[in-house]
């Protein structure tokens, strides 16, 4: 049958939420460690509560899952440029939800704003002409079927449909998706390297990849 994509509905976000936060971790894990200090039950509370809740830029309300004869193969997460900041600002009531559940403290919010707001200044503006992947993932074991393409393809489709002129993304330069992305014709359109993630905690530079419509 092949790779079949779906969006997802509230059973299917239920359904796969355990494996959501290892897959947006596995898409950045030097840039998500800088901002929550590692994989742990900050960032895993952090992505599943943002998974669950809408509006916000990791909402299961912008995914699409990839599936191989019913089985899980992975997730896209994205959104249409107009929409780029206010789904990111959709974040901190997730965040602000966690310290008042007492999940996380009001000392950790504070530092995790700032390390996140540093960490911003590697992403270029966002255009309104544009759908933007926030997220592809692919759980390991199920790498090289397919499933990373056939969703980056369903999101090309997707941003024809709303008639934008181009698919941006952002993805560290060391990570190896960069090569599908090339291979399906995005183009590195930014080099940035900020001072206090990269020079002073090792990460990579960060590309902004285009693809034009």
């Amino acid at each position: 049958m092949g790779i079949e994509i779906a969006r997802v509905e509230k059973h299917l976000a239920e359904t796969h939420a355990e494996r959501i936060p290892e897959l947006v971790f596995a898409t950045g894990p030097a840039s998500y460690s800088y901002i929550f200090g590692g994989r742990g039950p900050l960032f895993d509370g952090f992505i599943d509560a943002a998974w669950k809740a809408p509006a916000n830029f990791f909402s299961h309300e912008q995914a699409a899952l990839a599936f191989e004869d019913g089985a899980f193969r992975g997730v896209l997460i994205s959104h249409d440029g107009p929409e780029h900041y206010r789904l990111k600002d959709g974040v901190w009531p997730v965040a602000q939800g966690l310290a008042e559940d007492g999940g996380i403290g009001e000392a950790e919010i504070g530092a995790l704003a700032e390390r996140a707001e540093i960490a911003s200044f590697m992403n270029p503006h966002v255009p309104e002409d544009c759908s933007y992947i926030l997220v592809v993932s692919v759980p390991e074991t199920a790498r090289g079927r397919g499933a990373g393409r056939a969703l980056i393809e369903h999101e090309i489709e997707r941003a024809r449909a709303r008639s934008y002129s181009r698919v941006h993304l952002d993805v560290m330069s060391d990570n190896p998706a960069v090569g599908l992305y090339r291979a399906m014709g995005f183009e590195p359109m930014a080099e940035t390297v900020t001072p206090i993630p990269c020079r002073e905690h090792g990460l990579a530079m960060e590309l902004r990849m285009m693809l034009r419509l």
